[in-house]
């Protein structure tokens, strides 16, 4: 029987259509979900006085955490910044420049970098929900 052989043809998706059909693009289900467990596992984390740092804060697209308050960044990077007149107080709209004094924060186990703190301490945990919730059919 030479000659009997037959071609097979596979007509497969784009990978962003894949991903994007299993809600694993920049805007699906999957993602939103681990930026909301993220923000969740996060939360000990961010530095807490009036508590207002950790709750400014709005969700531009589905895998962006933006903190609104106006110390946020400073806070974020844990440096001391300074306005002109060498005052921590800056008046609204004024420029302040970072030092390279580190902050000080008073509550256990909150610090500068907090989305990288959870990470170091809670990995494995947001791995695991975000798992959990893909095998549960999010």
């Amino acid at each position: 029987m030479a000659g009997s052989g037959f071609n097979v043809k596979l007509k497969m998706n784009s990978t962003e259509k894949i991903l994007k059909d299993h809600g694993l693009d920049k805007n699906g289900r999957v993602t939103r979900f681990l930026r909301d467990d993220a923000d969740r596992l996060m939360n000990p984390y961010i530095p807490f006085d009036t508590g207002m740092l950790r709750r400014n804060k709005t969700y531009p697209n589905n895998s962006s955490i933006k903190y609104t308050s106006p110390y946020a960044k400073y806070q974020y990077y844990g440096k001391l910044m300074l306005a002109k007149n060498g005052s921590a107080w800056a008046k609204l709209g004024e420029k302040k420049t970072k030092t390279n004094k580190d902050l000080k924060y008073h509550t256990s186990g909150t610090g500068p970098r907090w989305d990288k703190l959870m990470l170091q301490r809670r990995k494995n945990d947001l791995i695991k929900d975000t798992e959990n919730y893909i095998k549960q059919g999010g």
